[in-house]
């Protein structure tokens, strides 16, 4: 019994069988995308990107991995083709919010493919008239199970951190007029944190990236049945320097999730209670001083219940309208006016 529920922890979907159909071409790829209009190549509402480190390295032996993208763009209505990272970075809409999804574990690609379609018809629901363009960010989550399952969950627990690398060299690829909401579920939200603690001179299992930062960039971040400990953005903890990386983040905690009320479990006498599971204690709001007022714990026990899945939170509306102003930056262009009027009463 203790064996099921812990296979929750991180799963995603366990397979299920969605009704969107999975349709890949492999038609060639643009070559020549930066020559043309990213605005009529792509309208930012016709499709989303879907970008896999499935060839990246998954053991950084001490030193630096390479990041080898695997790179699909999903058309409306015409489904996925094969692509590559310069298509992708080139044809982003200068201006228009980036929305990055990462999923949790036990997550295989072609449910990860379903399940990306879905999540983006999702968000958009909620636009109000707004536009954001989305990468479906997909990890090697994928494990066959076995008895010693809970030995698999430790392991894609480490593999997600060591994910963060490539997740923060993607950031570096984005135009940097382009704010960035960045959504975990489960193990996806170590994937996040590793990427933001990375992007703000941190280490991860004794590596850091030579160059990839934060640089004043515009992030906002959602964790969704975070499977953290809920102390580890502390200082002196394992991803410390992640808040420094995010202007906010929106933590959706849900008290009757089944998964990540056994998480402490998986590391007896060790492991703490989830991120996802009460939020931040107040001891925690007290480490965290200042950087305590960007998380918001936002309670989903009600509109969830006694689930850990992410398509319990891709089919409520509810939910993607609680994310509006992080995905959307409905916000950004009068920010970005006042701070025009403040350099221009500067320079006079």
């Amino acid at each position: 019994m203790f064996g099921v529920l812990l296979l929750l922890l991180c799963c995603s979907t366990v397979n299920a069988q969605l009704s969107i159909p999975l349709h890949i071409e492999q038609q060639p790829a643009l070559d020549d995308a930066h020559n043309l209009d990213a605005e009529m190549m792509f309208p930012a509402d016709n499709g989303f990107w879907f970008l896999s480190t499935q060839h990246s390295p998954q053991s950084f032996n001490r030193a630096c991995p390479q990041f080898v993208p695997q790179v699909q763009r999903y058309e409306n209505c015409q489904g996925f083709r094969s692509s590559h990272l310069h298509e992708l970075t080139s044809t982003l809409k200068p201006g228009v919010p980036v929305c990055v999804m990462v999923h949790g574990s036990f997550v295989d690609v072609p449910s990860a493919c379903r399940e990306s379609a879905y999540t983006w018809n999702w968000l958009r629901s909620a636009g109000m008239g707004h536009q954001m363009q989305m990468i479906y960010f997909n990890w090697p989550s994928y494990k066959r199970i076995f008895p010693t399952v809970q030995l698999e969950v430790n392991q894609l627990g480490r593999r997600a951190a060591r994910n963060g690398y490539y997740l923060a060299e993607l950031i570096q690829h984005i135009p940097a007029e382009c704010p960035i909401c960045l959504i975990g579920h489960s193990h996806g939200t170590r994937v996040i944190a590793g990427g933001l603690h990375l992007m703000a001179g941190g280490t991860l299992q004794g590596i850091g990236h030579p160059w990839a930062r934060a640089d004043g960039r515009q992030i906002r971040t959602v964790f969704v049945a975070s499977a953290l400990d809920h102390d580890w953005l502390n200082p002196g903890h394992k991803y410390d320097r992640a808040l420094c990386s995010t202007e906010c983040l929106l933590n959706m905690r849900n008290e009757l999730d089944p998964a990540l009320a056994i998480y402490p479990l998986r590391l007896p006498f060790i492991a703490q209670q989830a991120m996802g599971y009460k939020g931040l204690s107040s001891s925690d709001r007290y480490r965290l001083g200042r950087n305590s007022h960007k998380v918001i714990d936002y309670d989903v026990t009600r509109a969830i219940g006694r689930s850990h899945l992410w398509p319990y939170y891709f089919t409520n509306p509810g939910l993607s309208m609680a994310m509006h102003n992080y995905v959307y930056f409905p916000d950004r262009g009068q920010a970005v006016s006042m701070a025009n009027a403040t350099t221009t009463t500067e320079q006079r």
